[in-house]
């Protein structure tokens, strides 16, 4: 016998419930005149528990969310191990004989022979591989079946780990709940004191969240996150990675920009300071024409004066000169004079 935790039992439908509230499956059925006509057949609680290809169970959004998230995680451990399968509300018959097939909401399969294939039942005889792990999302209107049947199902299908996201009303609270395969039935597991589960051969833990179903790695204690959320994660990345380069970029045009300035700055001075020289030599050239021209002025006043020294002593000779002509002229006519005496 299954040994379980004791759990609240779910409560009967109410007896005016809609007939289709467990989901449809569509019939053929041949009229009295030989025609065919497919019609929609209500399901029951035993056909949601065994369900058939083709089955239509409706869910909330909730269940399909954390089915997903749950489906991608672990379809993400393994993805570089060929021989561990992830499925989600896949059908799977387990090879038991007298057990029929079930479709939990997640289930990992080890020691497959491929990953590879298009499995409206997977059958474990035909196509390998062995139960590791079994998921059930519980929705209240169908809780009996995953709490009160299914572990007794599972444990003779030999899954050696149970996990249920459990609800008891629709508008209640969530919580989990794990079973550990053992020769004479399950054993409830314990919870970490955060309130998460450890499920060491996967390396995982799980927990909630509020509402929500969160995996962590077992090793590192990383969060797992969904692929919204790692999609977000990664367009965050990205828009970071965008803006840094952008920033870096900025921050290189500014360099550059300043850089070019720096040149400009440098040219700049070093044509200031060829301009300066030119000027300092345009000075000391001026200055030496300047000095040149002043000493030349000088040796001209000099000549100048020479020569005016030099006629005026030429003048004052000449006049000596004629002075010195009248006086011997004066002596001749004195003398001459004297020789016509009486």
């Amino acid at each position: 016998m299954t040994r379980i935790a004791a759990t609240p039992p779910s409560p009967p439908p109410p007896p005016d419930a809609d007939p289709f509230r467990y989901g449809w499956r569509y019939v053929t059925r041949t009229r009295p005149d030989g025609s065919k006509e497919h019609v929609e057949v209500p399901l029951t609680l035993e056909d949601v528990l065994h369900p058939q290809e083709g089955d239509v169970i409706p869910e909330n959004t909730q269940q399909e969310r954390d089915r997903r998230y749950l489906h991608d995680v672990l379809e993400r451990r393994y993805a570089n191990d060929p021989h561990v399968l992830t499925l989600a509300d896949c059908l799977v018959d387990w090879g038991v004989p007298g057990l029929r097939p079930h479709s939990p909401d997640i289930t990992v399969l080890e020691g497959v022979r491929t990953k590879e294939g298009r499995w409206g039942t997977y059958r474990l005889a035909q196509d390998g591989g062995h139960p590791l792990l079994a998921i059930e999302i519980v929705s209240p209107s169908t809780r009996s079946n995953d709490v009160d049947i299914k572990p007794e199902h599972y444990h003779r299908a030999g899954v050696p780990f149970y996990v249920l996201v459990d609800q008891q009303r629709e508008d209640g609270p969530r919580q989990l709940v794990a079973y550990e395969h053992r020769a004479d039935g399950y054993v409830a597991m314990r919870f970490d004191a955060d309130g998460r589960l450890t499920l060491a051969p996967l390396g995982l833990r799980l927990g909630l969240r509020g509402e929500r179903v969160v995996c962590w790695d077992a090793t590192s204690d990383q969060e797992l996150g969904d692929y919204v959320g790692v999609c977000r994660q990664l367009e965050q990345e990205i828009a970071a990675r965008e803006e840094a380069e952008r920033q870096a970029k900025k921050a290189a045009d500014a360099r550059r920009e300043a850089e070019r300035r720096q040149k400009e700055e440098a040219n700049a001075r070093r044509e200031a300071e060829r301009r300066q020289k030119e000027e300092a030599d345009a000075r000391r050239e001026a200055e030496r024409r300047e000095k040149e021209e002043a000493n030349a002025r000088r040796e001209a006043e000099r000549r100048e004066k020479e020569a005016a020294d030099a006629c005026r002593e030429a003048e004052r000779q000449a006049k000596a000169d004629k002075d010195r002509i009248r006086e011997l002229e004066e002596q001749i006519r004195r003398l001459q004079g004297d020789g016509q005496g009486p």
